[in-house]
């Protein structure tokens, strides 16, 4: 309970920005299963940057919680928020055309339950962005006084 009670805002920021990457690289994976968005394969691109950028903000909160304060650290959530709108950018681009295409003239069931798994997606992973922009503004760990 005292590792709880020492974090601060920013963690807790860093915590549901993981959690949304994960949600958002595990809809990716659903999304290129689904029988429209199949022939496109999974994009080595959007993966890496999402995998990184996981690992980076669990390297965030580990070495603030061991290290504290370092300079070393505080461009994670720089490097990270970068990584996640790459990831972001590229699954938007790959969706695009596919979801045009779906809501101009293959409008049925089957293709927007593809089309609304790859929306979720790319709702994920904008909203990692955005909790990733946020929390770098806040500290992990509170201040020892």
């Amino acid at each position: 309970m005292s590792f709880l009670k020492k974090q601060s805002v920013g963690f807790y920021f860093i915590i549901l920005t993981v959690i949304l990457a994960v949600a958002g690289t595990i809809a990716y994976l659903i999304n290129c299963g689904t029988d429209y968005f199949s022939n496109l394969g999974i994009n080595s691109g959007i993966m890496a940057c999402l995998i990184i950028a996981i690992i980076l903000e669990l390297v965030m909160v580990i070495g603030s919680n061991t290290m504290g304060q370092n300079r070393l650290l505080d461009l994670i959530p720089v490097v990270s928020g970068a990584l996640l709108m790459v990831a972001f950018a590229l699954f938007v681009s790959a969706r695009v055309a596919g979801i045009a295409s779906i809501m101009s003239f293959e409008r049925n069931a089957s293709t927007m339950s593809d089309m609304m798994s790859a929306v979720v997606g790319i709702v994920l992973c904008f909203l990692a962005v955005l909790f990733n922009i946020v929390g770098s503004f806040f500290k992990v760990v509170k201040d020892e006084k």
